[in-house]
């Protein structure tokens, strides 16, 4: 039976197929190397274009009539071969479905609300009206003599016209012979079908590969990260190498054979990645079919086989550059998968803002728990950066999971999930690829389940284990520890003191934020550790406030200590309290650090909605 291709994706103007292996027309030869390929049967030239032309009459020719009148050999007939015209068939129902007719195709609106009345809404429940008849009046069994009579019967009881036709029509509406051919999408044309078929063909034998591997003479920087994202973010395993003497990149799409499940779960992701990126390659305006090749390898009756994917068979692909508006923001392609964290991430200007999603659910957890770490400001100033730059090695190319960035600092950080035994090994021979680089090392920290830790623990990086998920401040803690350079930034703020204090004199206050960062502090510990060289003659640091002149201090005492003298009742609300301080200030500061200073006063808080700056009880006392 001919199934209903009915689909909610709607970014392609036309949806690639993906066939069954059986009806793809293909044959098999012998590589270059010697080695069995398999060439699918793609459509191109006159001779092609006439038949697909016919062939979409003879389709069409069926539109608006049931499923019961249609003829699938009829394509069969004019393209000469059951398995093409399968196909064919398969492309032209992306654009075409079978449509169940309603009850209103048959019947006016006054007719469908009297069965409504009755309780009869759908077919169904007028074939169980008729079983009941069939019961009461004929004992169950109705002799075909009296079929008609007892369908006017049943019309006239429901009011509807004495028309047994009608009846009969009602009963078998929602079978499947009854379902009517109708465009679902615009009409293709027959080049159309022709690089749909050609894309389907090839997306099928890609589906059934165990890998592909693109060889890519050049691959700018932006189209390197591209590439590696469009199968990171579709759960597919990716490998990226340089090759010897820097002549190009190869990429490596691992299926599931490599992965962890079988062709039904991840091959269509594996084929769907790939012609993601051959489409991304081959819209380049500067890019030529001839700067990619691929290769993928597959398995077919217990054979292994190649599939090349020559310049021949991409130009038929039809993947031409896309013209871009100039005011039109582009972004990295990504794909939806599974794990997503509920927040957008940094916007592009002109694009709506998109939630952040991963490949795994430890990458989107630990992503998560930094935002949250971030707004409490607990990440040591530690900023998280979605798709850093590639890191390059001799022959080796290693796209992080995250970057941690903290002033010059940048500290790459690579997730090992829970990989087969064959791409783990490859990940291992890439980081000692990259620890083996003379004269450049790479700040990197590497997680990797707990299982798999001794494998890398001769690595030169701090190797951080996890059982279930990866907690962020066991990453903060390394990345503090190994990579937050405490005495050199400790040297380097001795020489901001001198400025800190000058800023002081002639400001009257330094905010404690701007304090923190010059003299890099970007803990509570650090930052009371260095800011206690700050305090001096004319100026002292006060914690929770910043860095103050003696005289802006004077100032704040004096506001205060007049307008409790001037009080009846020898307090003065907190907020009152703040406004005076921050006139005298000319900044908004916490008043109730600031009065920690002097003993001879102290806050109240006689309920929980009353706060007051008053003398202290030992000052009264005395």
């Amino acid at each position: 039976p001919i199934q209903n291709p009915k689909s909610k994706i709607q970014n392609p103007k036309f949806l690639t197929m993906l066939f069954s292996l059986s009806n793809l027309k293909r044959r098999s030869v012998r590589d270059p190397d010697g080695e069995l390929a398999v060439v699918p049967k793609l459509l191109h030239g006159r001779t092609a274009l006439g038949l697909v032309e016919q062939a979409m009459q003879v389709f069409e020719g069926y539109v608006g009539r049931p499923r019961g009148e249609y003829d699938p050999r009829a394509l069969e007939a004019v393209l000469s071969d059951y398995r093409l015209a399968r196909c064919v068939e398969a492309c032209l129902l992306t654009c075409y479905a079978f449509v169940q007719p309603q009850l209103d195709s048959l019947l006016s609106a006054e007719q469908t609300t009297t069965l409504a009345e009755r309780g009869l809404t759908s077919p169904s429940d007028m074939r169980l009206a008729l079983w009941d008849t069939a019961n009461i009046r004929y004992g169950g069994f109705v002799p075909p003599s009296e079929r008609d009579a007892s369908f006017v019967s049943l019309a006239q009881e429901w009011g509807l016209s004495p028309d047994a036709r009608l009846v009969d029509a009602l009963l078998t509406l929602d079978s499947d012979a009854s379902a009517i051919l109708t465009p679902t999408r615009d009409r293709p044309t027959a080049r159309d079908l022709m690089r749909l078929y050609n894309q389907g063909a090839v997306k099928t034998l890609l589906a059934h590969s165990n890998s592909v591997q693109f060889e890519v003479s050049r691959l700018p920087g932006a189209a390197l990260k591209k590439a590696y994202f469009i199968a990171k973010r579709r759960g597919v395993l990716v490998e990226i190498e340089e090759r010897v003497g820097g002549t190009g990149y190869s990429l490596t799409l691992y299926g599931p054979e490599q992965a962890f499940g079988t062709v039904d779960k991840y091959g269509q992701r594996l084929a769907d990645v790939a012609l993601s990126l051959l489409r991304s390659l081959l819209s380049m305006a500067d890019f030529e079919s001839g700067d990619v090749g691929a290769t993928a390898h597959l398995t077919l009756h217990d054979r292994p086989y190649r599939f090349h994917l020559s310049s021949e068979i991409l130009s038929r692909l039809g993947f031409s550059p896309e013209p871009v508006a100039a005011n039109e923001a582009r972004r990295i392609a990504e794909s939806p998968v599974a794990y997503s964290v509920g927040a957008a991430f940094e916007a592009v200007e002109g694009a709506p803002a998109e939630e952040p999603t991963f490949d795994s659910l430890v990458e989107a957890a630990l992503y998560k728990e930094h935002k949250s770490l971030e707004k409490q400001g607990y990440t040591h100033g530690w900023r998280l950066q979605r798709e850093p730059d590639p890191l390059l090695a001799p022959g080796v190319v290693l796209i992080p999971d995250f970057a941690f960035l903290r002033g010059d600092t940048r500290v790459f950080m690579e997730i090992a999930g829970f990989w087969s035994p064959t791409y783990k090994e490859k990940k291992l021979a890439k980081l000692r690829a990259l620890a083996a680089l003379e004269g450049d090392e790479a700040a990197l920290i590497v997680a990797v389940p707990q299982d798999a830790a001794p494998i890398f623990s001769g690595l030169p990086y701090p190797v951080i284990p996890y059982k279930n998920n990866l907690r962020m401040t066991d990453v903060l803690a390394v990345l503090d520890v190994r990579y937050g350079q405490r005495e050199q930034r400790a040297d380097a703020a001795h020489d901001q003191l001198q400025s800190l204090r000058q800023a002081a004199l002639s400001r009257g206050l330094v905010p404690e934020t701007e304090v923190a960062q010059a003299l890099q502090a970007y803990t509570r510990s650090e930052l009371l550790s260095s800011a206690r060289a700050l305090d001096a003659d004319d100026c002292k640091y006060v914690a929770g406030v910043g860095l103050l002149s003696k005289l802006t201090l004077q100032m704040a005492y004096d506001s205060i200590g007049n307008a409790l003298a001037d009080s009846p009742d020898g307090k003065l609300a907190l907020e009152d309290a703040a406004g005076l301080v921050a006139s005298a200030l000319g900044a908004t500061v916490d008043v109730e650090a600031l009065v920690q200073l002097w003993p001879e006063w102290s806050v109240e808080r006689p309920s929980l909605f009353e706060v007051y700056l008053c003398h202290s009880s030992e000052n009264i006392r005395e």
